[in-house]
């Protein structure tokens, strides 16, 4: 799964790239591996998208967002009784 296939306030986990090609900023800026995220906004079309992680919100284009691996985290509601 990639990270443009989340929705507004859906969270993941970056596993990592699809290719070699990934723009070494996006490396710089903190998009790695291990990094837990949340989608602040997704405009019309898919693109851009904005994700909010490690204090720090970044927008990021469609085919950037298709090249992120990610595992989407589920949240348990915390009003839910667990058995």
């Amino acid at each position: 799964m990639n990270l443009s296939n989340l929705k507004k306030g859906e969270k993941g986990i970056i596993k990592g790239y699809k290719n070699d090609n990934f723009p070494i900023k996006l490396l710089e800026l903190g998009v790695l591996p291990g990094v837990k995220f949340e989608i602040l906004f997704v405009s019309i079309f898919d693109d851009p998208l904005c994700i909010r992680y490690d204090q720090s919100c970044l927008a990021l284009r469609k085919e950037e967002a298709e090249n992120i691996i990610i595992e989407p985290l589920i949240e348990i509601n915390k009003c839910q009784k667990l058995n």
